[in-house]
């Protein structure tokens, strides 16, 4: 599961030993990540002039797939007795496009700095990742060779990091006989309503040999305007490029709580790992109608297994299920199977190339909803657009170079 840590730059930072005074003197260091590739799905959802929607075939050039594609500044400088200050600035870019991930953003992924000491632990304050996301998304295929599409549905839960938080501070504690502690608390800023826009998290993590387990909590209030974006500037996984897109208004809502825990084990060149996440969504607003303006609450229940095998050193292998089970308050469940598949071969220490197939199938009470109100069952790989029915396949081919 290494290349977790190489693609989550908040965990990769304090694994590298970077805010643990590893240097005797300062230094900084430019870094980044080149990701491109081509997307095939099988099904997306076209809305035409005439407002039918239809499901076509698509293919897409996208980047930033096995890790986003990003470019950043870290820096540490020892100040003697242990203690060193560090700080972290980082960007994500479309690759086709060359434009910023996040419009108005220029530091969307980091921008923190803090200081850290080797007995105390290490306080960051600024805009960056929470530690349940940092821990828990270690176990995740889409972290590790699946690609961001073979994330859970919509990345509800987060452990793609759909979100990092605004007006933060984060204390990660030093391992202790193997377990690291860490917290984040997220200022809303907004004179006369301390509640809004506010976040926190807690999370927990034990490494021991090929050991590692994790468990945590997170919660943010106004995911929407909070985190992802606000309504003109959406960044989600939930996509509402079509004008009957589904789902693209779940995680506009009062307050998201998730729950996680987590392990993994390895075996010689095989690793398995095993995720399970609750997501509570308060008040989401896809439910909002005439008689029921508020919205209504939906919980996700999300299971992963997740396995990897490397058939050479530079060849590894993937296979995972992720089970999703979606229940809107008062209603019955929708189910959604997903299966990644994929292999990821290294040319060098930086250069990579990749081959993933994600399948989904959506069953049960059907969270979509047709423009008369009735249910419908539309899988959705996350990051692509959904799909006609309740079906959808997609391949993705593409090189990643780290600098």
């Amino acid at each position: 599961m290494a290349d977790t840590f190489v693609k989550r730059s908040a965990l990769a930072l304090a694994a590298c030993g970077l805010a643990m005074g590893a240097h005797a003197q300062s230094s900084v260091t430019l870094y980044g990540t080149v990701d491109a590739g081509i997307v095939y799905t099988n099904n997306q959802q076209t809305t035409l002039a005439d407002g039918s929607t239809h499901g076509h075939a698509n293919y897409q050039l996208a980047g930033g797939n096995l890790v986003p594609s990003r470019w950043g500044l870290m820096g540490t400088e020892d100040i003697g007795g242990g203690t060193t200050v560090n700080f972290a600035l980082e960007n994500s870019f479309l690759i086709g496009s060359g434009a910023l991930l996040q419009p108005n953003t220029l530091f969307n992924r980091n921008a923190w700095v803090g200081v850290n000491n080797s007995t105390y632990g290490a306080l960051t304050l600024g805009r960056q990742y929470d530690p349940f996301s940092d821990y828990m998304g270690a176990y995740a295929s889409s972290n590790n060779w699946a690609t961001l599409y073979g994330s859970h549905f919509g990345d509800v839960d987060n452990l793609n990091e759909a979100f990092n938080f605004n007006n933060s501070i984060k204390y990660i504690s030093p391992s202790l006989g193997g377990l690291t502690v860490g917290g984040l608390f997220s200022l809303g800023g907004v004179a006369g309503n301390f509640s809004q826009n506010k976040g926190w998290a807690l999370a927990a993590n034990y490494a021991r040999g090929p050991l590692s387990l994790s468990a945590g909590y997170l919660e943010l209030n106004q995911p929407l305007q909070a985190a992802l974006g606000g309504t003109s500037g959406y960044i989600g996984d939930f996509s509402c490029a079509n004008a009957d897109a589904q789902y693209c208004q779940l995680q506009n809502a009062s307050k998201v709580r998730i729950f996680g825990a987590g392990g993994s084990y390895g075996f010689g060149k095989a690793t398995v790992a095993v995720s399970y996440t609750h997501t509570r969504l308060s008040q989401s607003q896809y439910f909002a109608s005439a008689s029921a303006p508020g919205g209504a609450d939906v919980s996700f229940d999300i299971a992963e297994v997740n396995g990897t095998y490397m058939l050479a050193p530079d060849l590894q292998l993937g296979l995972a299920y992720v089970f999703n089970d979606a229940k809107p308050s008062g209603s019955a469940s929708t189910r959604v199977h997903q299966v990644n598949l994929g292999a990821v071969y290294s040319l060098s220490k930086r250069t990579a190339v990749y081959a993933v197939a994600i399948g989904q199938k959506s069953s049960g009470a059907g969270l979509g909803i047709a423009p008369s109100g009735q249910s419908l069952n539309v899988a959705q790989i996350p990051n692509l657009g959904n799909s006609g029915d309740d079906r959808q396949v997609a391949v993705v081919l593409g090189v990643r170079h780290n600098f």
